[in-house]
This record gives C-alpha cells, structure tokens and sequence, in this order.
C-alpha cells in the first residue's frame, strides 16, 4: 500500500438496539378464558440506534410486515400468522393464545415480500415465493423448522425494497399466567455508506467506486455455528442478545478498542451456492465540493462533501483474510478518481467480519497532497457528521 494513497485507516465499531419495553396494548386477539389458553405477547422490534440522531431510520430498514411461527414442544404449528403494517414501523406488538407448560419456539420475520425465490426447498415448479412456502404449513404440521433453516435466498435490496429480517426465540412458557417479552428481528443485509470530506482546493469526482469480495446469497435464518469460539464470544447468551448487549455498549463508547474487547462474531456460515468473489460497482460518478476555507477564522472551514454520500446494502458476506486463523476477513474498497491514472485501493483493516446486520460507514479525507485519509466505523447504525468526521 503506497503512503501517498492510503494515510491511514482507523476502524471504530458501534452496533445499536433499542429494547422496546411497551405494553401489550396492540391487541391481535381477546384475553383467553379458559386454563388451557394462555396469552403471549410479543413486542417485536427492529435492531438499530440508540443514541440521539435527528436522522430517520430509512422505511426499507423497518417492517412493513411481521410474519409470527410459534411452535410447540414437539415441533408442530400452534400458529402461521401474518400481518400486514400500517406502514413501515420498527415496533409491532401482537397477543396471541398459546398453550401454556411447554418449550416454545418463535420464529419471526419481516417483510418476507421482498423475498420473491427462496431455494433449499423443494416445490413443483422449482421457484417459489417466501410467502408461498410459509403458507404451505398450517396448524399442527411439522417439519417446518428444518426447512425453514435450509432457506436461502439472492436479496434484491434495489428501488427501497423493504429488508428481510428474521430471528428465532426459544422460551419456557408458565403453567400458570402469561409471557410478555420483547424480541428482535435482524436485518439479511449489510450497509455501507461512503461519506467524501474534500480538503484540495477544487471540486473532485470519483469516477467509480467498487468493493470486493461479497457474497450474492444468504440463508433466511442466521446460521451461526456451534463452537467454541462463539461459546467464548457469546458467555451463555444468544448471538441474538449479544449483539444486542454490545449495541448498547457501542452507543455509549463507539471507541474501536471497545469494540475490539467485545469481540467479532467470525463464525457463521454462507449456503454452499453462494458465490463469495461478488464485487459492488456504485452506480453513476461522485463529485465532492470544494472546501470553504475561512483564513481569518480556520476553525470556521469546512470540507467540501458529495452531495448525495454514496449508500448501499450487500448480503452477509464471508471473505476469509489470507493466513487468518481465526475467521478473520477482509474487504477491499477501490476509487478512481477522475485525473487520475492509478486507482485508490484500501484493503480495509479491523473490519473483521460481515456479519448480517452490519452497518460500515466509510469517511473518506482528501487532502492536496493527494494524500487520503480512510476512517471506516463499521457494525450497527452507526450516524457521524460528514463535515467532521473522526477526531
């Protein structure tokens, strides 16, 4: 890597969630009335910020729809429910009947209607829709759980397409009274945004923007593997209420060595038909503004940026860094700048894996001695000043 091209990279992690604790006032169904009924409600709610932002969380990363699979100890239906939402919300609350004494598993998912083929399932035709293969199991059939674990599916996350999400619970349920939780869907997607801070003398156009190496495809279902190495990261939680838990703690302290001592979540699998050498072309060339440089009052100049900062979504991806033992990645952003021969190409460091759900964001410094400066904040909804970028 050429000094005069890559200054420096500086990776910070934050991962945000929000618990919402709300009542169960969203009333799917009436109270049961008998002792072989009981009520479950579900608070579902969307992984993202915590910390204040005047920013709006996009429609397409909330949900539009909720799809609720609750199982009963021995694997078959209790209930297939779908619903659609009154718009995109990143709260939904819904009470169902269940029977109570028994281990219960809650499969939940969003916006399933942007999943048009799903594979790993057999069917007729060989093409199905998400929504037709949930509607082929109703109440009391088995057999869903393996199959639903064997989905996967190439996301279409284009025109503001809603995001698929999912996440399984498993609960004990009482033999006396009801169970009110709160549980969280995780987006099949990761997000990157490219924020440019242009401190040359003159407006800059990148003509293209690229990034290596992603995958195209993705399970349904997060497939993290049972391991040592997860058992040690995870200290008895799920892998769900550990990225919940670390979210957290990045939205206090978004500093890198707090996410460091966290821990990467490195082990987890990619469907067999995936094609991990996928590289992302930006659609269209970006042009920065020029600086506005104050010389009485330097503290007053601020760097031109793009007017529209470059924003896109790509499947967890799986990119094993050379040598690595660990499962360690690595993903490389390459830039041609227009009056330039020789690309920008910056193997990201400390960007250690892409796990779903990850939100990188990329701030790009230019400097007149064609120095650039890449600071990369990568995991959860991570909201910076592009004027500013990092200290």
């Amino acid at each position: 890597m050429k000094p005069n091209i890559i200054h420096s990279t500086v990776v910070c992690l934050a991962a945000f969630t929000l618990p919402f604790m709300v009542s169960c006032s969203s009333r799917e169904e009436s109270l049961p009335d008998n002792v072989t009924e009981a009520a479950l409600c579900l608070n579902i709610a969307t992984i993202e910020q915590t910390r204040t932002s005047t920013a709006e969380l996009p429609d397409n990363e909330k949900m539009n729809s909720v799809r609720v699979i609750v199982l009963h100890e021995d694997g078959t239906v209790e209930h297939n429910r779908h619903f659609s939402l009154e718009g995109a919300q990143a709260q939904k609350t819904i009470l169902l009947k269940v029977r109570p004494d028994e281990k219960k598993k809650i499969f939940l998912f969003a916006n399933e209607e942007s999943v048009s083929t799903v594979e790993g399932v057999t069917s007729e035709d060989g093409n199905q829709a998400l929504s037709a293969f949930f509607n082929s199991y109703t109440e009391g059939m088995s057999g869903i759980e393996v199959a639903v674990n064997n989905l996967y599916f190439a996301p279409d996350y284009s025109d503001g397409k809603p995001i698929p999400m999912s996440s399984m619970y498993e609960i004990d349920f009482p033999e006396k009274g009801n169970f009110n939780g709160t549980f969280h869907v995780v987006r099949v997607a990761t997000k990157f945004m490219v924020n440019f801070m242009n401190w040359r003398g003159e407006e800059v156009t990148v003509k293209s923007l690229t990034l290596a190496s992603h995958a195209d495809k993705n399970f349904l279902m997060a497939h993290v593997t049972d391991s040592e190495q997860n058992r040690q990261l995870f200290k008895g939680e799920t892998w769900t209420d550990w990225l919940k838990r670390v979210s957290e703690a990045s939205s206090v302290d978004d500093d890198y060595a707090t996410t460091e001592a966290a821990g990467w979540l490195k082990d987890y699998e990619l469907p067999e038909k995936a094609n991990k050498e996928m590289t992302y072309i930006h659609d269209g060339a970006v042009t920065i503004g020029a600086p506005t440089v104050d010389i009485d009052y330097p503290d007053n100049s601020k760097p031109g940026v793009a007017e529209k900062a470059p924003a896109f979504y790509l499947p967890e991806s799986k990119n094993l860094k050379a040598g690595a033992a660990d499962g360690e990645q690595e993903y490389t952003l390459t830039l041609n700048i227009a009056g330039r021969t020789e690309p920008f190409v910056c193997r990201l460091p400390n960007l250690k894996a892409l796990f779903r759900n990850t939100h990188v964001v990329v701030n790009i410094t230019m400097y007149n001695s064609n120095e650039i400066v890449v600071d990369v904040i990568p995991y959860g909804e991570v909201k910076l000043d592009p004027i500013f970028g990092l200290g």
